[in-house]
């Protein structure tokens, strides 16, 4: 309800804005999982959040509790520290190396672990769907002025940082504008999964026409693993990173589970590189400037990107999830994500 009205205030043009990626784009991600989970899956989160039943809840618990004394060392789990990298001049992500290994994408492999070994972590099952959600997100993958932190911007008028612009005010005010999908569609499976927020109208669009319609020839190979492995996710095989106190343990089977952060992570960074940091933005001297302009709002309006990143994290979460509940005997069988709204629409043309 807290987060509910905090997102009523920030849609006010003289609110400031106090909504992170975690209050809305993380809960609209855990709700598209949410409607995609295979039977067993759901059942399975039901049986881990009783009283809920509904990954939505608690999307935002890591954001809230990592400024505990008893949480602290989970703050740099939230992203990662490609060497070399300085978005748009200079992008590597892990050409040249990392500055951690205890980042956003050890964290995926870690947590996926922990729920594969043990259906009833709760915890585990909190951190992986906030984690997933966080390589969604372009400034949690580059550690150029702390992830844009340090960027003084402005955007609709508001004085912001470039991090909280992609954090919050993409998506509040591609929200505030959505005037359409105010009426249930006809798919049950969606609409069984929303929660009656303001945000609903929104994730209707980006399942019905984006989804649907304009990244429908691209969906399969949002789920694909690289047959090769990249240096860090064989790392990951190798060594679960136990993040309380960092150490080397048995090798966790996230590969085996379809989960490579990594690979999703540098598909997200091509978004780093391409849109997130002003070319001609100077981080020495910075003067804040309105972003809320053709030159650099436009394209990401019009390429739809904020859409696409939150339909890909929320169906690769549900992949995730669906690969750790599934039954062994339909495992093998099943399709990553339960698309049967979709079919149905199809079969109906």
């Amino acid at each position: 309800m807290r987060s509910f009205l905090l997102f009523l205030a920030s849609l006010s043009p003289l609110t400031p804005l106090v909504l992170a990626w975690g209050a809305v784009g993380h809960e609209t991600i855990a709700t598209i999982a949410q409607i995609h989970l295979h039977d067993g899956a759901r059942e399975a989160v039901k049986a881990l959040l009783p009283g809920l039943g509904h990954l939505g809840p608690i999307a935002s618990w890591p954001d809230r509790i990592r400024g505990l004394p008893q949480y602290r060392w989970s703050g740099e789990l939230h992203y990662t520290s490609p060497l070399g990298d300085y978005p748009p001049s200079t992008c590597h992500f892990g050409d040249e190396g990392w500055k951690t290994e205890h980042d956003v994408l050890h964290a995926i492999a870690n947590y996926t672990q922990r729920l594969a070994d043990d259906h009833l972590d709760v915890e585990a099952l909190k951190f992986l769907v906030h984690f997933v959600g966080d390589v969604h997100q372009p400034l949690h993958l580059t550690d150029r002025d702390r992830g844009g932190n340090s960027d003084n911007v402005i955007f609709e008028g508001r004085r912001m940082n470039l991090h909280s612009l992609w954090d919050g005010a993409l998506i509040t005010k591609a929200v505030r504008e959505q005037h359409n999908y105010t009426q249930p569609l006809p798919a049950a499976q969606i609409e069984q999964s929303l929660r009656h927020t303001i945000y609903d109208p929104y994730i209707r669009l980006i399942l019905w026409e984006g989804v649907r319609i304009w990244w429908r020839d691209a969906l399969p190979s949002w789920f694909l693993c690289p047959k090769s492995a990249s240096p860090i996710e064989t790392q990951q095989r190798r060594n679960q990173i136990h993040l309380e106190t960092p150490s080397s343990s048995s090798p966790p089977g996230i590969f085996a589970l379809g989960v490579c952060p990594r690979t999703w992570a540098k598909e997200t960074h091509q978004t780093t590189c391409a849109r997130t940091f002003p070319p001609d933005y100077d981080s020495q001297h910075p003067i804040p400037r309105e972003l809320n302009t053709k030159e650099y709002y436009g394209p990401i309006r019009e390429s739809n990107i904020i859409e696409k990143l939150l339909a890909q994290g929320g169906l690769r979460l549900a992949a995730t999830l669906n690969a750790i509940f599934a039954d062994a005997n339909i495992q093998a069988t099943s399709s990553p994500v339960n698309l049967s709204w979709l079919e149905d629409v199809e079969a109906q043309v």
